[in-house]
């Protein structure tokens, strides 16, 4: 580990590509950008003219994986970069898929061998050929990070520190943008609330624990809704570059935990493997307690082991953030029903001597035309059908959505 480079180099569209891989696969993506020396100028004498192989002894994968039982987790991350792309998006009618490895191979006794897929040259090899501004990354301040989100973050935002002012570096990003380079689906977190918690938050807050750096973000909107976020990261208690070329990256040990709650070594250890980092291990456990101090377990031990292991934590807040979205569903629904009813009060004639009809919802075309004027007056509309069919059935506004406006999706 001491003879690798303490910085590492990528070309800006990798910087801005969709990378996707967890924290673990990050980890190692960078160990094996640390032995690239890459042509960067033309005043570079001494540079690689080929991808070599990276060699990760035993030892130094445990630190990474945090000792333990870390075969199963190494050998499922393995098996996952084997087949990994990065995607790199070339104006908005063309992108590309680069194949990041070419070779993995894990022996006992021997450790972790990895290497480069030639495709790659361009982006982290022939970085000077290629034509690409690039960006340098202190591995000192990136590889400690505990989610794959804070990285790319942290990667994305280094990529203007050559613009900063007055020592922050200001970055305002698309939320489509945004999304597509840190790997967050368009149906992953679709409400902004869960994404600005369980991205954003979480990505800010590790940077700021964890790095020299202090950075914070805005919502940028247009009207009611937010189309980009703006973030902000401050420099000023980041070390010369001199101190960080002395430094560099000492892997993390699995913390010493004076207090194992019953749980055996070997147990905590298996655990911070499949915690994936420090940082988390001590989340999930402190969660784990608190769980226990309410539910008094009788096998405290198994309680504990299985609330890490299965991340009750994780479960609790999807659980919550799901009721919290069933809740303002219900709010929203009440807001539209409320407002459609005052709208639209005495717009229907009704005719008092005829009989109120009501929709056959067995009927698939009654069922579509009560759906179509559903969405009329969610949409605060009462255009000619929603009118006419409900003159038909003479049936007022507020009596439709007496009767259907929580029974009908």
């Amino acid at each position: 580990m001491d003879d690798r480079r303490p910085a590492i180099y990528q070309a800006n569209p990798l910087i801005e590509a969709r990378k996707p891989m967890n924290a673990l696969e990050m980890r190692l993506f960078m160990l094996a950008l640390q032995d690239v020396n890459p042509h960067l100028s033309a005043n570079d004498k001494y540079y690689d003219k080929f991808f070599k192989e990276t060699h990760i002894l035993p030892g130094e994968l445990k630190k990474i994986m945090g000792n333990g039982a870390y075969i199963p987790l190494l050998d499922e991350a393995c098996d996952r970069l084997t087949s990994r792309n990065v995607c790199i998006r070339e104006g908005e009618d063309k992108f590309v898929y680069y194949p990041i490895f070419s070779f993995i191979q894990y022996e006992k006794g021997d450790g972790l061998r990895i290497q480069f897929n030639n495709k790659m040259r361009e982006l982290i090899l022939d970085i000077f050929e290629s034509g690409y501004p690039y960006t340098k990354i202190s591995m000192k301040q990136i590889f400690y990070l505990g989610s794959a989100y804070a990285m790319r973050l942290l990667e994305i935002m280094l990529q203007y520190q050559g613009m900063k002012r007055n020592n922050i570096i200001t970055r305002t990003i698309q939320l489509e943008e945004l999304r597509f380079m840190l790997n967050v689906e368009e149906d992953k977190y679709p409400r902004i609330n869960d994404f600005k918690r369980f991205v954003l938050d979480i990505a800010t807050n590790e940077i700021n624990a964890n790095t020299q750096y202090s950075i914070r973000y805005e919502a940028e909107k247009s009207g009611r809704k937010i189309v980009a976020f703006s973030f902000y990261m401050d420099c000023s208690n980041l070390v010369s570059n001199e101190e960080i070329v002395e430094e560099d990256i000492k892997l993390e040990m699995p913390p010493a935990k004076k207090k194992r709650y019953g749980l055996s070594k070997h147990a905590i250890n298996t655990l911070t493997t499949i915690c994936g980092s420090n940082e988390e291990f001590e989340l999930r456990m402190e969660y784990a307690l608190q769980l226990a101090e309410t539910r008094k377990p009788e096998n405290l031990q198994g309680f504990l082991y299985n609330a890490i292991k299965d991340n009750y934590r994780q479960q609790d807040l999807d659980a919550k953030a799901a009721i919290e979205r069933e809740m303002q569903a219900i709010e929203e629904n009440k807001e539209w029903e409320q407002v459609a009813a005052k709208m639209f009060a005495g717009e229907i004639g009704i005719d008092e001597e005829r009989p109120e009809i009501p929709f056959d919802l067995n009927n698939p075309m009654e069922l579509a035309i009560v759906k179509l004027i559903k969405k009329a007056l969610q949409d605060r509309m009462m255009d000619f059908t929603t009118r006419s069919r409900l003159e038909d059935h003479n049936m007022s506004v507020s009596r439709f959505i007496e009767l259907y406006g929580n029974t009908i999706a």
